[in-house]
This record gives structure tokens, C-alpha cells and sequence, in this order.
């Protein structure tokens, strides 16, 4: 692996400053560079006069505004949302995404502590399940990232358990998981 020029290391530090860098590119960058190029950008942009857009601009931006708030989704959660809540079993958290109250299927990262044992279950409709990181199993059976299941509608689940931890990303019908 070849070490960055310090041109390279000038426009990662130029992009981080103006919020353009990939993590990479902000992990390579000078903290103290990246700041001295954020206060010139916020100089120079404090410097210019203001100038209104011509009434067509301004049009043709407020229509595409409405377009999207036409295209809003249902669900808006980001990877940085911190809104994972106890799931009633200790060392298992869920994160709800998105619940379809017409269909009654949620839809929710799970988080296993390593270690976990989570009781067996009776399903309340079909639940797919997509493992993301880590394992899970029951039985001789092991599932591990990237590993997709579904399990049917009124199928008895044994106990479930994960050795080293693990997110899951579900598609629950019955709305069992989903607590008030």
C-alpha cells in the first residue's frame, strides 16, 4: 500500500472540511488542516453579498421541493438513529424500521448479545430473516452473514442461540415483536 502524496492529503483534507469525504478520506486528513480550511470556507462564504435568484429559479426550485415532499417515504430511519429498545429477553434488542398496520408485518434490525439464548416461539404469520452480522442457530443448525430464512406462518420456533453475537434484519407478521 503506496503512502498519499501531500496533494492527495490536501484534497482529503479540503473535502472533510466541506463535508464531501468519504471516512477514508477523512480518517487520512489532517484535524488541523481540515479546520483551518473550514474557517476560510466560512470566511470566504460570510464575504459574498447575497444575490436573489431570478423568479424562474426560484419556480422551478419550489416545484421540485413539492415533488418531494410528494416522494417522502413512509419510513426515514438512518444508520446513526440510536432508537434500539429492550425486546423483553436480556442481551436482545430490537430497532424498529417500519410497521405496516394494513398488513401487520414490522420490519426491524435485532441485536444478540453473544451468548444470548432467545426462548422458543410459535410464529403469528410468516417472519423472513436476513442474518447481517454474526450467527445464530438452534438445533444442529448454524446460520451466519448472509444467510437468509423464512419461517411460515404458525411455525414453532425452538430456542434460538448465537455464539458470538449477532444483527438480524426481520420481516415479522403478526406484530410480534412490537411492543407499545
Amino acid at each position: 500500500m503506496s503512502a498519499l502524496s501531500n496533494e492527495d492529503l490536501r484534497d482529503s483534507a479540503a473535502l472533510a472540511a466541506l463535508g464531501l469525504a468519504s471516512l477514508d478520506e477523512t480518517a487520512t486528513a489532517s484535524a488541523h488542516l481540515v479546520a483551518e480550511l473550514r474557517e476560510a470556507a466560512s470566511v470566504l462564504a460570510e464575504s459574498i453579498a447575497p444575490v436573489l435568484p431570478a423568479p424562474s429559479l426560484k419556480n422551478r426550485l419550489m416545484t421540485r421541493i413539492a415533488q418531494f415532499e410528494q416522494l417522502k417515504p413512509a419510513a426515514d430511519v438512518r444508520r446513526n438513529d440510536d432508537n434500539w429498545a429492550p425486546s423483553g429477553v436480556p442481551g436482545v434488542a430490537i430497532k424498529p424500521l417500519f410497521t405496516d398496520q394494513s398488513t401487520l408485518t414490522s420490519t426491524m434490525l435485532v441485536r444478540m448479545d453473544p451468548g444470548v439464548r432467545y426462548p422458543a416461539h410459535t410464529h403469528q404469520g410468516a417472519e423472513q430473516c436476513m442474518v447481517l452480522e454474526g450467527d445464530i442457530g438452534w438445533g444442529g443448525l448454524v446460520y451466519e452473514a448472509g444467510d437468509f430464512l423464512v419461517m411460515g406462518d404458525g411455525s414453532h420456533h425452538p430456542e434460538i442461540h448465537t455464539v458470538h453475537g449477532s444483527l438480524l434484519l426481520l420481516v415479522s407478521g403478526g406484530l410480534q415483536f412490537v411492543h407499545a
